[in-house]
């Protein structure tokens, strides 16, 4: 009688129960930290770098409202992944670019990207540089940071990864298309400014890494995004990488 009324609310299907969560998005396909979330959220992680997590925040927030005002699609997008950009006609590429220089903000949000479009010449944030930029002789430099960078990504719970991870859900709250209820401890989001030194931003940050990746199917992820793929390929082809994927990923 306890077992039947702790999973009241799964579907049953012969001896399997299934959550309540998953039978309504239907089956979830495993989604990899290091193969897919992390080159998708790297522009966000070097834009943060360079202009520090409170004013980063800010510039992308400005940059993905401005996206939503270009683009012309019904459904609402959160712009926090590199590939949602893929999806803009070109025409919302060039409005985005105009809005982003008319308000001042796209030499800032260039500045901190030309490491990653430089070395992947078909990032999907290329659209952003009228004249294809060039290294300058710092191919050497841009390499480190970016090594440097993604190597640092790979701890999921550090304050730099969480603070990406975080402000990729805040555009999903931004954007409308998150809402969580009270006394859920996602309502608490502004606490994990002070992660990892309270506990509630600890059970904040916890929360973040678990929503993440629901942000990673579809309507809001296009499966047919190559992005992460050529990515990792290209970047075998840059430099000698190490990688190794976790357990617990």
């Amino acid at each position: 009688m306890t077992r039947k009324k702790i999973l009241q609310d799964h579907k049953r299907y012969g001896k399997t129960f299934i959550p309540p969560f998953q039978h309504m998005l239907g089956p979830l396909s495993e989604i990899s930290w290091v193969k897919t979330i992390l080159p998708e959220l790297l522009w966000i992680a070097l834009i943060q770098d360079y202009h520090g997590h409170r004013e980063g925040v800010a510039l992308i927030t400005r940059f993905t409202r401005i996206a939503r005002k270009c683009s012309s699609s019904e459904k609402k997008n959160i712009f926090a992944t590199a590939s949602a950009l893929v999806e803009l006609t070109k025409d919302e590429k060039s409005c985005l670019q105009g809005e982003l220089a008319a308000s001042g903000d796209l030499f800032d949000i260039q500045k901190p990207l030309l490491p990653l479009i430089t070395l992947y010449p078909e990032c999907p944030l290329r659209f952003l540089y009228s004249v294809k930029p060039n290294s300058s002789g710092m191919e050497k430099q841009d390499i480190e940071r970016l090594k440097n960078l993604v190597g640092g990504m790979y701890n999921k719970i550090s304050r730099d990864t969480m603070m990406v991870q975080a402000t990729a859900i805040w555009l999903a709250f931004d954007s409308g298309v998150l809402k969580v209820s009270e006394g859920l401890a996602l309502a608490k989001f502004p606490e994990i400014e002070k992660y990892p030194h309270t506990e509630l931003s600890e059970k904040v940050a916890a929360s973040i890494r678990s929503s993440i990746f629901m942000f990673f199917i579809e309507p809001h992820y296009p499966k047919s995004s190559n992005w992460p793929k050529y990515y990792w390929n290209r970047g075998l082809e840059i430099d000698k990488c190490y990688f190794e994927e976790s357990a617990s990923e």
